[in-house]
């Protein structure tokens, strides 16, 4: 037997081997070695060894003098024309997808090592014959950009597919800013129901101005959501406090990010300028410790441990993270300090204090980590959150001393910070574990009234869709039925009583799942649920801080222009 030393592949016949050898039309000839058998696994080694190396280190020749094999193929191709145009844009959109998977890899691409293991691949495998990257395709970063409005407008169809495939004609969209140091941008992101979950598509990226008004972030968002959802469907917006509302509220429902509401909550009460006019100096001296003891040199992670598995959003900036930590790892703390011998902070401890303050803190940081659950939906949850602290400030404002002022100052701070708006308590009804349990009797009516009035503003969008309106609902406006009858039911008031009179769920219910096996029963309602139980609570995500932190990064380094920036942002997004 013959083998190939080039790949090890053994041949009977030398006939055989000399016709596999034209398949090596990327090596040279010289590289395939014909050896016995028995010697043939030494051979394969020492020649597998030898050659990459000689292929990497050796200088670029023409190509008609490396491949001769190839030399009749190639002779009437141009250095430029070896690779096709299609060729071309499968490397440019692998490109892309390597600065999509870390933006930090705009610069990388364009580097020497980067270079030199796309030249080695080229030559082990081409189909076209050895060739240098630098002469054929160039720099690699000017060869992904020029392709970049390509892949970008690809993409961007099948987002507005996507998005204009919304049967409820309504969308929840985010307009969030995320502070990076001293520098800060904005992100816009548009949510729909798809199926049984929330689809959520990153539509633009821009940099925060400290000069950008309301109006001008407007403007802004307008302009993108323009290219990509058709101007009468229903929106509702939900900003953070930087993001002014006013202008918002022109083009839809706003309503404030409840994890940066709940936010300035804690922070009004806890800032060193309230707690010094209201004379806390305790409370002060407490968080002072506190920080002092979570921040000591030497302690490490596994010292504290997690306070949560889940984290909070990015927009939650708590002064209270230190107090809570110390709260709820205090014995090891204090077992660490015994050690090293410190024990004067834990001294200067108020544990009673500490432990206070810990019972007030702990349910609020729980709620914005509920409120910003990315999986599910939260907009429901609004409203029953404002209900439990408000009983728990409530509760806690009749106890004595300094623990009772400061839940006097949390119900002030919630009553005008966290605002409830009527989309938070039809979200409310909408789920079939709460409906109005939640509420006072005396505030049914009135929430029963605003999904009567939702209902109203979408049903023309909603008539000419026959699979959502069933025979059983047309037949109900027969001649002779009470005029106030007709109207209710116009109206919806009549399903949403239907619905209002069924027994409530014992367990936590998979609500887009509910509304799709009601769809039929109560139309009008599932249609409004499906909007907006897709609009989250909270307006920052999970991946805000790195998506602006990379974004800050290419507009600090001039890498890319503020366009390429935004649609590469959006490819990182929704592509992969």
């Amino acid at each position: 037997p013959y083998t190939c030393g080039a790949c090890g592949i053994q041949f009977q016949f030398y006939s055989n081997l000399l016709e596999h050898m034209q398949s090596h039309a990327a090596f040279r000839v010289t590289r395939c070695s014909i050896v016995p058998a028995a010697d043939s696994e030494n051979n394969i080694a020492s020649s597998q060894s030898r050659s990459p190396p000689a292929a990497v280190e050796e200088k670029w020749k023409p190509q008609a003098q490396r491949n001769s094999a190839n030399n009749t193929a190639t002779s009437a191709l141009t250095p430029n024309s070896v690779i096709p145009e299609k060729e071309r844009q499968n490397i440019a959109e692998r490109l892309l997808r390597v600065m999509c998977a870390d933006l930090g890899a705009l610069s990388v691409v364009s580097g020497k090592e980067f270079l030199k293991l796309a030249q080695t691949l080229v030559d082990s495998g081409a189909r076209y014959g050895a060739f240098s990257v630098t002469e054929i395709l160039g720099n690699f970063n000017t060869l992904a950009l020029k392709h970049l409005p390509r892949m970008y407008n690809q993409v961007k169809v099948k987002v507005t597919c996507a998005l204009g495939s919304n049967a409820c004609l309504g969308i929840g969209v985010t307009c969030h800013s995320q502070s990076v140091g001293p520098d800060s941008c904005y992100i816009l992101t548009a949510y729909q129901a798809e199926g049984n979950h929330i689809k959520s598509y990153v539509l633009g990226v821009k940099g925060a101005d400290i000069r950008d008004s309301g109006d001008l972030v407007h403007h802004w968002v307008q302009n993108v959501l323009s290219e990509f959802v058709m101007s009468e469907i229903r929106t509702v917006y939900v900003t953070d406090c930087r993001v002014s509302t006013s202008a918002f509220s022109k083009a839809g429902m706003c309503l404030r990010c409840s994890a940066c509401a709940l936010n300035s909550v804690v922070q009004s009460v806890l800032s060193k300028r309230t707690l010094q006019a209201r004379s806390m100096h305790e409370v002060i001296e407490l968080l002072n410790v506190c920080e002092d003891l979570a921040g000591s040199t030497g302690l490490a992670k596994e010292t504290f441990g997690s306070l949560e598995e889940t984290s909070p959003p990015p927009c939650w900036n708590s002064v209270t993270d230190s107090l809570l930590l110390v709260h709820e790892r205090y014995e090891q703390i204090c077992e660490f300090y015994s050690r090293a011998k410190k024990m004067n902070l834990i001294q200067s401890l108020n544990k009673h204090l500490l432990s206070n303050l810990a019972a007030i803190l702990t349910p609020v940081k729980q709620a914005v980590i509920e409120l910003s659950n990315e999986s599910q939906p939260t907009l429901q949850l609004v409203l029953p959150t404002y209900v439990r602290l408000e009983k728990l400030f409530t509760a806690k404002a009749n106890d004595a001393g300094t623990v009772s002022k400061l839940c006097h100052l949390f119900l002030e701070a919630l009553k005008e910070n966290f605002k409830v708006h009527p989309a938070h308590k039809v979200a409310m009804i909408l789920d079939p574990q709460q409906k109005l349990r939640p509420v006072p009797p005396y505030q049914h009516e009135e929430i029963i009234s605003k999904v009567c009035e939702l209902i109203n503003e979408v049903k023309e969008s909603w008539a000419e869709e026959a699979d959502f309106e069933p025979a059983a609902k047309k037949a109900r406006s027969v001649a002779g039925e009470h005029p106030t009858a007709q109207e209710d039911d116009r109206l919806g008031k009549n399903e949403v009583y239907d619905y209002l009179q069924e027994p409530l769920f014992q367990a936590t219910p998979d609500l887009f799942q509910y509304w799709s096996c009601v769809t039929q029963k109560h139309t009008k309602l599932a249609k409004l649920a499906f909007w907006l139980l897709a609009v989250p609570a909270v307006g920052a995500r999970s991946g805000c801080v790195n998506m602006c932190e990379q974004a800050l990064l290419i507009k600090r380094r001039r890498l890319l222009s503020p366009e390429d920036m935004n649609k590469l942002m959006f490819l990182k997004s929704n592509m992969l």
